[in-house]
This record gives C-alpha cells, structure tokens and sequence, in this order.
C-alpha cells in the first residue's frame, strides 16, 4: 500500500504514495515491485539461488572456512542429499561430520590426453580397442576382434580400502556410453557389465564377493540395465528404446556401511536395491572390470567416454 512505501526525498527515492497510473508498473499497488515490504526480494533471492547451484553451500554463505584443497572436486549433483541443518548448522549425514567434496580413485577420461587407456593405468585384453571421434570429441571403442567370439575386458586395479571407502563414506560408479551408429538391435544380446570383486569385506562377507556386478542388455526394443546376483538376474531399470545416443549410468552408495545402492540412469533415480555377496573366479580380486561378458556370441561394439569412481570426503563440523 502507499503507506507502506513512502518517499524518500533526500535519497531522490519517489515511493508507491507518489506514483500515478502513468508511471506504476501494474494496476494493483499491492504487487507493485516497488513496495518497501518487496525492496530487495527479487535480487536476493536470485542471488542466494546463483550462489547455490554454483556450488557455494551454507559454509561459504555463513563465512566459514572453505574445505582444504588436495585434489578433490566438488560433489557434483548426481551424489546423496544430506540432511538440511535443524540449527543453522551445516549439513549432516548422520555422522559428525559433512560430505563436502569427493575423490577420484578410479578414472577413464577418453579426453584426457590422447585417450589412451594404458596411460591413465587401465589394462585391456581379448578384444579391439580405438579411440575415435565422436561428434567433435573422442570416445574409445571398445569390440570384439574381427572374425573372432572372444570377449573383451579393460580393467584397473583397486585398492581394498578404496572398496571399504565406497562403502563406509559413500560415493559412485559412473559410466558415459553409447552404442555407435550402425549396430542394430539384437534381443538378448549384451552391451557391456561392469564387475568389481572385493577381498575383504568389514561386514564379513566372503572374500571375492561382488561389490559390483551389472550389466547392459536389450530386449526386442529396450536397452535395460541388469543385477547380476549368481545364479539369477533382476532388472534395474530400463534407457528406454534402443538407440544410438550417449547414455549415463550411475551406482549410488549412501555409505554407513550400508549394501544397498541406488541406480540412476541418464540423471533419473530409480529403486533402491541390495547388494548380493557372491562370487566369480573370472574376475580378479580388486579390480574394476568392464567386459563384454561373453566369449560364445556376439556383442554390441560400445563407445566410452568416462568411468569414475568417486568416494565421499568429509570435514569436521563446525
């Protein structure tokens, strides 16, 4: 109202008592941006948006001291929600502490360099290996050889306690790929599965169990992301229609030492499921393995971008 928003003269500041239906912005005075009880809503509460989705959290908003640099990233979106703060305090995860930035343990970046797998300390056997380009950047093609039914596997070595890391701090499995242009849909046929098996685990579990164990398969029309459990299979979740597009596939691990994950394909979450312990001579213990599975039949050719794992870091609170 115009009693609410009067002038100030020594300021050159003319409020809603001065205004005529020349010079408002809208008839109803009372949605009037210029109302003092409005003054400054719009700026700040963009701004406070800008400074969040930039990154800068409640302790850069409140002048706390920023987390020590050492190589981590920030948590990018695709990590667990934290709590809100009941005090003003800053987040929590149930602990003492706060997740505030993660860490890469394990990377294939096909950009980084020349894209070369042995350079970023990742080994290959059984197949066909190409960096390539795609669409203006490189991706690196992974196939069987020529004429030949033998699968393909690339995999790096883990340390244990990263493993136990994954689980008691949380963090993620990621994966960017795409089936190139030219390969038609085939039912039943395999994409690729990726298998982490795992020495020691702190809930007791068998040595060599499956921290991972999933895969890529279609149906007659969609491509769908698989639990290997042992002896059966249960779907995950489902990229929709089979196609040629660059796809995300993420395992989420809320930490706690909890065995359930949450799968989230192409940005989207779906159920949460536990892990199963079981295992697989095939694989070598404590190490990341993407592999086309099969040596009996044919497979899609995939091209990768990255592969990721990152572990949670967390900082005392304040």
């Amino acid at each position: 109202e115009p009693s609410e928003d009067p002038d100030i003269i020594p300021a050159g500041y003319y409020g809603a008592a001065s205004r005529t239906a020349s010079n408002w912005t809208s008839a109803d005075r009372k949605t009037h941006f210029s109302s003092w009880a409005r003054r400054g809503l719009v700026s700040d509460r963009l701004a406070g948006a800008i400074l969040q989705y930039a990154g800068r959290t409640l302790s850069f908003l409140t002048g706390q001291s920023a987390p020590q640099s050492g190589g981590t990233t920030p948590v990018s979106p695709g990590t667990p929600d934290v709590e809100k703060p009941q005090d003003g305090g800053v987040a929590g995860t149930g602990h003492d502490e706060a997740v505030s930035s993660t860490r890469t343990v394990a990377e294939y970046d096909a950009n980084s360099g020349n894209g070369v797998w042995t350079e970023q300390q990742w080994g290959a056997a059984g197949g066909k290996g190409t960096v390539t380009d795609d669409g203006g950047r490189k991706a690196l093609r992974l196939e069987k050889q020529p004429g030949k039914l033998t699968s393909w596997k690339m995999f790096r070595t883990i340390a244990v306690e990263e493993a136990k890391n994954l689980l008691s701090k949380g963090g993620e499995i990621a994966v960017r790929f795409k089936i190139p242009d030219g390969s038609e849909l085939v039912n039943g046929q395999f994409v690729f599965g990726i298998y982490w098996p795992v020495s020691q685990w702190a809930s007791g579990a068998t040595a060599n169990s499956m921290l991972a164990s999933f895969f890529l398969q279609t149906d007659t029309s969609n491509l769908n992301l698989m639990h290997q459990k042992g002896s059966s299979n249960a779907q995950l979740g489902t990229f929709g229609t089979f196609d040629h597009n660059w796809h995300t596939v993420v395992f989420r691990f809320a930490g706690n030492n909890s065995e359930r994950v949450v799968p989230v394909i192409d940005g989207a979450e779906q159920t949460a499921f536990d892990l199963v312990m079981w295992t697989n001579d095939g694989f070598t213990a404590d190490t990341l393995t993407l592999t086309d599975i099969t040596g009996t039949k044919a497979t899609y050719p995939v091209l990768l971008d990255t592969v990721t794992v990152n572990v949670n870091e967390s900082r005392a609170s304040a």
